[in-house]
């Protein structure tokens, strides 16, 4: 692997533009209403669907977990891959998704009895299908992310054979998601404005401030002049208070 260059630290982006007319504001606030009628409510564990934050972070009813032993990159991360950019972090978030779609079984997540909950109430968590199959391990044999130093041995067997077989990111050119969220980025990077953060961040009717990821499925109907910032990581989002909405969709 290369040698990442440091860039200007990690980036949060708000939108631009003028102040909306007194009709413009009304429909945003119009489509909040809708925006927050549509967002799923809580439901019992046993049936509501894990939500997908990004790749190595899940949603369930009793909270937000991040999977432990592993790191995936970011929902803003791009790594190149035979000279193109491609969208490393949603493709693993999608790739988590599908996994946890394809199950019929529900998923269990076990929080690490040592990893205080953070300020958002999230934990660091082992998280498996039907308490079986563990999910982290799946992504690390897809090379969908890395393990961690202190992960499990089962954990760097899976990643190595990943990296063997030039699967996920072993195919591409990236900078490890610990060093990208410090703001280092790959050489030639391309600078875009705005820049490619996916996570957008708003305030329901209530005036509760969330945000939303792309698998959600209030996001695409959430207009632009709604949306107060946004961010390309659940860290940073967090860091700023805000919080996710409940879930509550039924699995199948």
């Amino acid at each position: 692997m290369f040698e990442p260059i440091t860039s200007p630290p990690a980036f949060r982006c708000f939108p631009r533009g003028a102040t909306p007319s007194r009709a413009a504001a009304f429909a945003v606030g119009f489509v909040l209403v809708l925006v927050a009628t549509a967002m799923p409510r809580a439901a019992p564990a046993e049936t509501a669907m894990p939500s997908v934050i990004d790749g190595d972070t899940v949603q369930t009813a009793d909270g937000i977990h991040h999977l432990a032993g592993i790191d995936a990159p970011e929902l803003g991360q791009r790594c190149r891959q035979a000279g193109r950019w491609i969208r490393c972090g949603q493709d693993a978030a999608f790739a988590l998704h599908r996994v946890l779609s394809l199950s019929l079984a529900p998923l269990v997540c076990t929080p690490l009895p040592d990893r205080s909950p953070a300020a958002d109430g999230s934990r660091v968590s082992t998280c498996a299908i039907d308490g079986r199959k563990d999910i982290a391990q799946v992504l690390l044999s897809q090379g969908l992310a890395i393990a961690l130093k202190d992960a499990p041995s089962a954990y760097r067997e899976a990643e190595e054979n990943a990296r063997a077989a030039n699967l996920g990111l072993w195919r591409t050119e990236f900078v490890r998601p610990t060093d990208w969220r410090k703001g280092r980025r790959l050489p030639d990077d391309p600078v875009v404005d705005p820049p490619p953060c996916p996570i957008k961040a708003t305030t329901d009717a209530d005036g509760h401030r969330l945000y939303l990821v792309p698998l959600d499925a209030a996001y695409a109907a959430l207009p632009d002049e709604a949306v107060e910032a946004r961010y390309c990581s659940d860290e940073d989002a967090a860091a700023d208070g805000w919080r996710r909405p409940p879930i509550g969709v039924p699995q199948r």
